[in-house]
């Protein structure tokens, strides 16, 4: 085999092989593996730029395409509470990220947009990998500027949310490298002489890519509102990676809002932040449950991540979650907590003190009680509380959610979403032994 061909061959494994195998073991790849295979790939992409320039845009345009593929199956996975790999953190979480009003255009995920960015940078980089064109070498060039220019507002956009996604920041590094080797490649051409030979192809070919990936995206999105039918009883070795042992102690003070039956015999109590993306893609998912099994109840507690209100949060990572969280106590107070946390989550970017005021008035709260409450000391506190609860417990971040019921007064942190829950209390009502809960993973 030809030297060329042998990089060709390696481009095409790291281009597939490195997201295909997060998709294959989400949750299963310890978090210093995984970034150093992202980062792996980066320096392979780049290593092959710098040795053979259209092979290296070839490959490396696979690799961005490959890495969009994984983000927007991640999307879609969001919807129903689901996790993904890169779910290590508070602060490195790309669950928090793509579960963000940033992460959809037009109700489009951004992940399917990079996808038809990354097939026309494909169909430009083999024109290179073929022979020089310097014009197809400019045309990628504009588009590796725009899709720079973009990932330098995604940037903003994430440290305003407080977290990072380790797969978007490895298809920033993509972007970079497409620019930089297109523009050494591209030899001064004017970008309007690019667009005027390579335009109309690369239209084409970003916009058949953007339709096909759009029509694959919509026939496998779950539903939100359609409840499934009963799972199946799954076998004990498909249970043990979904809870595990709590690292602290679950303690209810009798304070919290609950939702279902009292008397329901499986306890769920979740530890969220109004400000949280992952916390409010929970919201209906919960909601639906419990419409769905009526032997659940579910309680909520208050952890915005702020240091406000929260000593175990460095600085003022969502500046307005303390102030929702008291706005809901206030709720719960004229018995609305559940309408009000379910406006707060829906409008995560409007929750400054007007913004709440007008929800209040929306959920038909009785405005001045409210205010009184607000300025009551007694409802900081009652935030605190919860904090200290969530400390207590040693939550990591939100949203949390533990189960009590399967293994009688035993309290397990559920890992997952919904899937996760529905096969947990299937596999409980079946009355077959469960396998016991493992250790916390302190890195998750």
């Amino acid at each position: 085999m030809k030297p060329t061909a042998r990089l060709l061959v390696l481009g095409l494994v790291t281009a597939f092989l490195l997201p295909g195998v997060a998709l294959a073991a989400d949750g299963e790849i310890p978090p210093a593996a995984l970034i150093g295979l992202l980062s792996a790939g980066v320096l392979i992409c780049a290593g092959l730029v710098a040795y053979q320039r259209g092979l290296g845009l070839l490959v490396t345009a696979q690799y961005g395409a490959g890495l969009a593929v994984y983000l927007a199956h991640q999307h879609r996975v969001g919807l129903t509470g689901g996790t993904s790999i890169c779910n290590i953190s508070s602060v490195i979480n790309c669950d928090a990220v793509n579960a963000s009003r940033y992460s959809e255009v037009a109700g489009v995920p951004i992940a399917l947009f990079g996808f038809a960015f990354y097939v026309a940078a494909c169909f430009l980089a083999f024109k290179l990998f073929k022979g020089p064109s310097t014009t197809a070498a400019a045309m990628l060039m504009s588009l590796a500027v725009l899709a720079v220019g973009y990932d330098i507002y995604l940037a903003w956009a994430s440290y305003s949310l407080g977290a990072i996604c380790i797969f978007c920041a490895a298809s920033w590094a993509v972007n970079l490298l497409l620019l930089v080797g297109s523009t050494l490649e591209a030899k001064g051409t004017s970008p309007l002489a690019a667009l005027q030979a390579e335009g109309s192809s690369t239209i084409i070919a970003g916009l058949a890519a953007l339709i096909i990936g759009v029509l694959a995206y919509q026939a496998g999105a779950p539903s939100t509102t359609s409840v499934s039918g009963p799972k199946p009883v799954p076998e004990a070795a498909d249970l043990v990676s979904l809870y595990e042992q709590p690292m602290g102690t679950i303690t209810l003070d009798g304070t919290e809002p609950m939702k279902g039956d009292p008397n329901a015999p499986y306890t769920f109590v979740e530890w969220a932040d109004f400000q949280c993306p992952h916390c409010a893609v929970m919201f209906p998912v919960m909601e639906e449950l419990l419409a769905a099994n009526k032997d659940m109840k579910l309680y909520y507690k208050h952890y915005p991540i702020s240091g406000n209100c929260n000593r175990f949060v460095e600085g003022v990572r969502h500046e307005n979650a303390c102030q929702a969280a008291a706005a809901a106590e206030c709720a719960r107070g004229q018995g609305r907590f559940w309408e009000l946390a379910g406006q707060m989550f829906k409008n995560q970017e409007y929750l400054g003190k007007d913004d709440i005021r007008f929800m209040v008035e929306q959920v038909g709260l009785e405005p001045k009680a409210f205010e009184t409450c607000m300025a009551d000391p007694a409802t900081a506190q009652a935030v605190v509380a919860d904090v200290e609860a969530g400390g207590t417990a040693q939550i990591s971040g939100t949203p949390s959610i533990f189960l009590k019921g399967p293994f009688g007064d035993q309290w397990v942190r559920v890992i997952g979403g919904k899937d996760a829950i529905e096969t947990i209390l299937a596999a409980a009502r079946s009355g077959k032994p469960m396998p016991p809960p493992p250790p916390a993973n302190p890195e998750r």
